[in-house]
């Protein structure tokens, strides 16, 4: 018995305060960052871009991203919903990130050797379906593992990884100049940052927590009603309400700059000098800018962690929304390169602020704690329900395009800017964190 104790004392804690910890239960949304952004910002749209038609290419990639966001909108969620309710010896989460992460990595090959327009649909779609597996459960480990005063510094850590992960991203699109291989770049880091997560996560054992309470039996219709009461919980909360829709405000500007970024530099820019030197392809000033502003929100939001546990995350959140407004308004209207990479710099220092107090927000204010992954999924469908607006703004920035060459852009790049005013400024709206 005694030596029954000592093994349970040298276990490692359930939480650890140190930097090392906070990296490395972040390790997997590194691998998620760099996968996202490198496929979103570059090879996904140039993949499409190269099977159709040029003016057609802004419709068919939002097309292909909204197919998927669809089922991102229920995807984490359920996959939240069946952790939470997961009673494996191996813990809530870790086993949906194990079989994620392997169904990632099978999906990213797929996607990889796709020459066709259906082989893009097909293999984006699975790649979301995995994902959705994995991420889902392993968004709640913040709230699950992290007590409420020390969610500030976890969620800049978090960020840093992020954003770090996509300045690995852009370097890695450089250096490796084969589609293919930087699909399985992708597809062995997201297996090595799986496995460190694993490895490191020391999750409540089944005993220590009770069941999240649903009554079994009664009719049909009374099962019926405790499902949709499971599911409409969170709605009860207003704080929730108000995290939700502001995420998707931010999520949609977002959005709305990243997935036109490449066709808008080829079709307006054109020209890449950037001071003492230039560049002569939209890919590589593609990868310049996403460096610029993974870079400068890497530096940003470590401190924006720590200020966020000091000044509160809601006035981190306003500040961080004013600049991504101020610089987004002139980057829809001049397509000069240095001009635009010099408002990235302030729109990458916002983002990166942003990024650092969202997750500590909704951490915040999640509304029962017995189920937090699959109220975690429910925030993210804010993530994932604009990017159906988003890709179908395709068809919208094309035909604003066809009037005359930028209208479409600008007109995309207006509208986030003031999605990212709204929904950083009516976080104030929050009641439930500080």
């Amino acid at each position: 018995m005694v030596l029954k104790d000592n093994q349970e004392e040298a276990r490692p804690p359930v939480f650890q305060d140190t930097t090392g910890w906070y990296m490395r239960i972040s390790a997997f949304w590194f691998a998620t960052s760099f996968k996202w952004f490198i496929l979103l910002f570059l090879l996904l749209p140039m993949q499409v871009a190269a099977v159709v038609p040029g003016g057609e290419k802004n419709t068919w990639w939002g097309i292909v991203f909204t197919i998927g966001a669809i089922e991102a909108m229920i995807g984490p969620a359920i996959c939240g919903y069946l952790s939470d309710r997961c009673r494996s010896r191996y813990g809530r989460r870790k086993p949906f990130i194990a079989i994620g992460a392997a169904l990632t990595a099978m999906a990213l090959l797929f996607l990889g050797s796709a020459d066709q327009l259906w082989m893009m649909v097909v293999g984006y779609l699975f790649l979301q379906v995995s994902d959705d597996i994995g991420t889902g459960p392993y968004s709640a480990l913040v709230p699950d593992l992290v007590p409420e005063a020390h969610r500030g510094r976890a969620s800049g850590v978090l960020s840093l990884l992020q954003l770090s992960a996509q300045i690995i991203a852009a370097i890695t699109a450089l250096v490796l100049k084969s589609v293919f291989l930087i699909y399985v770049a992708i597809a062995i880091i997201n297996i090595v940052c799986a496995l460190i997560v694993l490895i490191t996560v020391r999750e409540f054992p089944t005993a220590e927590r009770a069941k999240p309470a649903v009554t079994p039996g009664g009719s049909f219709g009374e099962r019926a009603k405790r499902g949709a009461r499971i599911w409409l919980d969170p709605w009860a909360s207003r704080d929730f309400r108000w995290v939700w829709f502001t995420r998707f405000l931010n999520a949609f500007g977002f959005y709305l700059v990243v997935l036109y970024m490449i066709n808008y530099l080829t079709d307006q820019v054109k020209v890449f000098d950037l001071f003492v030197f230039s560049v002569s392809q939209p890919k590589e000033a593609t990868i310049i800018l996403a460096l610029v502003i993974s870079l400068m929100g890497a530096l940003s939001s470590v401190y924006a962690g720590k200020l966020a546990d000091r000044i509160g995350r809601k006035k981190v959140i306003i500040y961080a929304g004013w600049i991504m407004f101020v610089t987004l308004i002139p980057f829809s209207l001049i397509p000069i390169y240095w001009i635009v990479v010099v408002l990235a710099v302030l729109f990458g220092i916002g983002y990166g602020a942003y990024l650092s107090a969202s997750w500590a927000l909704v951490s915040d204010v999640l509304p029962n704690p017995e189920d937090t992954a699959k109220d975690m999924g429910i925030w993210q469908i804010s993530v994932a329900s604009p990017q159906i607006l988003t890709g179908l703004a395709g068809a919208v920035v094309d035909f604003g395009n066809r009037i005359r060459m930028g209208y479409g852009y600008s007109l995309a790049f207006f509208i986030a800017s003031f999605a990212f005013l709204f929904g950083c400024t009516l976080v104030k709206r929050v009641q439930g964190s500080k």
